[in-house]
């Protein structure tokens, strides 16, 4: 589930008031949801060469500077827009990266380069739950990277990023509401089927441990 709504949109008020302190817990409600986001989004490539919380931090400093900038349209206005900041950050190091190295490909497109997934985390409940939560969802998030790109992006805007139907249609240039909803139907299929797979992987993995 994405932040309280109405909370969060009183802490954006009080922080662009000046309330330090009120901008400091708005950001940390989303922490955790940049960060898987930003998990799935970074390359293989780049992901060898940084932390995503060096990520994660960056995007939260740089809304920290900038919060007066953020004008919500909805519910979800938030995390959509530190979600663009997170990718701007990866795309200046996917220049920076390339830059230093003086290689020909730092004229690709950076956006080609960017994996798409995510999805939401608490951590609510006893340790041991929020431990086996943290687990299940890195399972999830590696699942996400074998979808395609239209099966990771849709559940992306809808799932991580809250975005209405006609957001998500809008976004990755559907016809409409009803064509959103059916491609996110069949990649939600599709993802169950990846995590389903690699559960069992992971589970045959350790009974063979346990044997020897």
């Amino acid at each position: 589930m994405l932040p309280d709504p109405t909370e969060s949109l009183r802490l954006l008020g009080e922080a662009q008031n000046g309330d330090r302190r009120a901008l400091e817990e708005l950001l940390d409600r989303y922490q955790d949801r940049i960060r898987r986001i930003v998990r799935i989004r970074l390359s293989v490539d780049l992901r060898t060469r940084m932390e995503s919380m060096d990520i994660v931090q960056e995007t939260l400093a740089a809304a920290f500077q900038h919060i007066e900038d953020l004008q919500p349209r909805s519910t979800a206005s938030i995390l959509q827009w530190l979600s663009r900041i997170a990718e701007n950050r990866i795309r200046d190091a996917w220049r920076s990266h390339f830059a230093e190295k003086r290689d020909p490909r730092r004229e690709i497109d950076i956006d080609g380069l960017i994996a798409m997934g995510g999805g939401p985390g608490s951590d609510a409940g006893t340790p041991d739950e929020a431990a086996a939560r943290h687990e299940l969802e890195a399972v999830v998030d590696q699942a996400m990277t074998e979808l395609s790109e239209d099966s990771r992006e849709v559940i992306l805007l809808r799932t991580y990023q809250g975005g209405s139907w006609e957001f998500v249609a809008q976004q990755l240039g559907r016809p409409g509401a009803d064509a959103a909803r059916q491609l996110f139907r069949r990649a939600r299929v599709q993802l169950g089927r990846i995590v389903r797979r690699k559960l069992q992987e992971a589970q045959d993995a350790a009974g063979g441990d346990d044997a020897s």
